[in-house]
């Protein structure tokens, strides 16, 4: 048994920093410091200095969200057997139950006192007027409420257990979705890196050529201007050496000198063809299957992250009898044999079709049908929508 001296330090250990007592329904805040729910009631009510200061901890004066504290039931536990251990090890607790004043057992129950008497005290002339009743008779009503709170309370942690698991549910098929969200942005942008690479190479390589065309031309014309230039320097030669002679040299042959030199006209070539020209004007051009793929390439990322998958469960009771659903209403197989379905007013008779139990107003969803006809060898038909 637990000695009294470690009773109360465990008891100490257990204290409210608010009123010095031990905790009573205990609740933790944020950061992580426990007080009796009545005193850190009490000291929210109190007025901040200032309207915009933040609430903080009566201990550590972190700040908190006045509505974010919980219960700590666990605590309220370790406080509970705490009180249990201080009675025990006590002394004269055994007598506990034995009348301070006269030394006579309790066997009765005051219930507008709400206290426990003797055979003394009853006829005491302080209780003579009260509804007094022996301990038992007075406890069932109190074990008949305890028992509807503990009901209402078990119903309520049900509910709360419900909503975690709906909600944990929810939050692995979101965690689901930004899976998929994200294979899909790696997967488009992989393939969009690929084809951005092809292009470069194309258009690099048409780059290439234009720049070969482009000297090739200019060697061409630079011979072409080489042996014009060289022609006309030869016939410039001739007519100074011609125009520094005597006359009787100077008039042999002069009219077929002056005719060849007057004939004698400039080819003006051009260094890049009017075609290769036009080529590099129309260069751009060879951008735009970039232009159109970055296009659909947006379009259809934007789809891609903004859909959701729709989780469609075929309902059984409009389904046609040769169509035969899976357990788990999320798959129809066509069977050529006529099933003894139900009679039902919504069920199809001639065509053969099931609708599903759920349906959506907005956004974007995607779902998958299969077409499987019962005995099939081959694998069934996927169909994104």
């Amino acid at each position: 048994m637990a000695s009294a001296a470690s009773v109360s330090s465990l008891a100490d250990e257990v204290n409210c920093p608010i009123c010095q007592g031990t905790l009573r329904e205990p609740v933790t805040i944020d950061c992580g410091h426990n007080f009796c729910h009545s005193c850190l009631i009490r000291y929210l009510e109190i007025p901040a200095p200032e309207a915009d200061e933040p609430t903080t901890c009566p201990l550590c004066k972190e700040p908190f969200r006045p509505g974010s504290f919980r219960p700590n039931w666990q605590l309220a536990s370790v406080v509970e057997n705490i009180e249990r251990l201080k009675l025990v090890s006590m002394p004269g607790s055994e007598e506990e139950d034995v009348c301070q004043e006269h030394g006579e057992k309790f066997y009765f129950f005051c219930e507008d006192d709400e206290m426990q008497l003797c055979v003394v005290c009853r006829e005491a002339w302080e209780h003579r007027g009260h509804t007094v009743r022996f301990l038992e008779d007075a406890a069932d009503p109190y074990r008949k409420q305890i028992q509807k709170c503990l009901e209402s309370l078990r119903k309520e942690r049900e509910e709360i257990q419900r909503i975690q698991s709906r909600e944990n549910e929810r939050i692995q098929v979101l965690l689901t979705q930004v899976a998929t969200k994200r294979q899909k942005v790696i997967s488009e942008f992989a393939h969009l890196s690929q084809f951005l690479e092809e292009q470069q190479n194309i258009l690099l390589a048409q780059l290439e050529t234009l720049d070969e065309d482009i000297l090739k031309q200019r060697d061409e014309f630079d011979i072409l201007i080489t042996g014009e230039i060289c022609r006309f320097s030869t016939l410039i030669t001739e007519l100074e050496e011609k125009k520094e002679r005597p006359a009787r040299e100077l008039l042999t042959d002069i009219r077929s000198t002056l005719i060849r030199c007057e004939t004698r006209k400039c080819r003006k070539p051009e260094a890049v063809s009017p075609e290769l020209g036009q080529r590099i004007r129309d260069f751009p051009q060879q951008a735009l299957p970039l232009q159109r793929e970055m296009k659909v390439f947006l379009e259809k990322l934007c789809f891609e992250l903004d859909y959701e998958p729709a989780h469609i469960s075929l309902d059984p009771q409009t389904s046609h009898p040769k169509l035969l659903l899976s357990e788990d209403h999320k798959q129809a197989r066509f069977s050529y044999k006529w099933q003894n379905s139900p009679d039902n007013p919504q069920r199809f008779d001639r065509a053969t079709c099931v609708l599903a139990h759920n349906g959506f107003t907005r956004g974007r969803h995607t779902w998958v049908w299969m077409v499987r006809v019962s005995g099939d060898s081959d694998p069934p038909y996927h169909h994104p929508h």
